[in-house]
């Protein structure tokens, strides 16, 4: 498979480039509204740069893109109706409606899609879901979780593009960290999330403005099960860290993916009831062929990209799909439409 990068960011380089190159795909070329940018990276990884958005799809069979998240619907269409697949990194959007357009244009085009949730491949994230399945912890009784993360905490530093709302969105904090920790619980857990109440707060204010959340706190139920969860960009004090816990009749998980590290730096944790958290051993079937050594990120973004080229071979739509984006948009929409109108809001 042909796949073009949309981006030249750190995170492109870091993640998707590497990743699709070792899950076997062939680099097509590199595309950025910053051709210096594409250029460097193109050099790094011995492939081409675009100038042209539209000379990429000409050269691919899909894109993964990697830019702003203001740009994920039109880049996003513009490749779906071009006939091309689309890999595209969380959230999938700024909004609900945005991503819809998302879907029907993949839908009407009759292509392949994946949202990019790091933590689908990542292995104490994939551990958990099965512990969860075969009954391991029973019914599933109430959910905490939280991603806090200090990359904003420094009051004196610039705005970047991920605190305004024209470019990363209304919901800020819990937008870009909520996605995936929203994410997360639907995969673990299978539970879907059908009412939320939030707050939102803009805990530091710059010269260049901030437009949207630092932080929020999100209750939700998710049908009978209750859910708390904590998201921050201005959390200091510890390293990024995501993290859910599951309580059940029967025991209990609690799971941190791999972030910052390497792709053995994640936590996962089982207790029975009454008792005491113990680590859970590595489940080698997991592994894939992937060494966890390896860096986190393309970690987990060789997984995704081994699943987007499958499906695509296989003409069937992967997991985690274009509709799991789209639920974790419904979540921060309703989340946001609480903030605003402080009440409960169904998703």
């Amino acid at each position: 498979m042909r796949i073009g990068i949309v981006g030249a960011g750190w995170w492109a380089g870091f993640a998707h480039l590497p990743a699709f190159r070792d899950a076997g795909a062939t680099i097509a070329g590199i595309y950025s509204r910053t051709p210096a940018h594409a250029q460097k990276l193109a050099e790094q990884f011995g492939s081409s740069a675009f100038e042209h958005y539209q000379d990429l799809l000409a050269a691919c069979d899909g894109v993964a893109i990697s830019t702003a998240d203001h740009t994920h619907a039109p880049l996003g269409i513009q490749a779906l109706q071009a006939g091309k697949h689309l890999f595209m990194d969380k959230p999938l959007a700024r909004t609900l409606a945005e991503g819809q357009a998302i879907l029907e244009a993949a839908r009407a085009s009759g292509r392949i899609g994946l949202t990019a949730f790091t933590s689908r491949g990542d292995l104490a994230a994939e551990m958990a879901q099965q512990l969860v399945r075969t009954g391991e912890i029973g019914e599933v009784l109430y959910l905490r979780g939280y991603f806090h993360g200090g990359f904003m905490g420094d009051p004196g530093g610039p705005t970047p593009w991920r605190a305004k709302a024209e470019t990363g969105g209304a919901g800020g904090a819990v937008a870009d960290l909520g996605a995936h920790l929203f994410d997360l619980v639907r995969m673990v857990t299978g539970l879907e999330f059908t009412q939320v109440m939030a707050q939102g707060h803009i805990h530091f204010q710059r010269p260049d403005p901030v437009t949207n959340l630092d932080e929020g706190a999100v209750l939700a139920r998710l049908g009978g099960v209750s859910g708390a969860f904590s998201l921050s960009r201005v959390h200091i004090g510890t390293d990024q860290r995501l993290e859910l816990e599951i309580q059940g009749s029967k025991g209990a998980l609690k799971l941190s993916p791999a972030l910052w590290g390497r792709g053995s730096s994640y936590t996962l944790e089982l207790a029975q009831r009454p008792g005491h958290y113990q680590k859970v051993p590595v489940d080698a079937g997991f592994l894939r062929g992937r060494n966890l050594d390896a860096s986190w990120g393309y970690f987990q973004f060789v997984e995704l990209a081994r699943r987007f080229m499958e499906a695509v071979a296989q003409n069937q739509q992967p997991i985690p799909s274009l509709e799991d984006g789209l639920i974790a948009q419904k979540v921060i929409d309703a989340a946001v439409q609480s903030c605003q109108e402080n009440t409960w809001v169904k998703v």
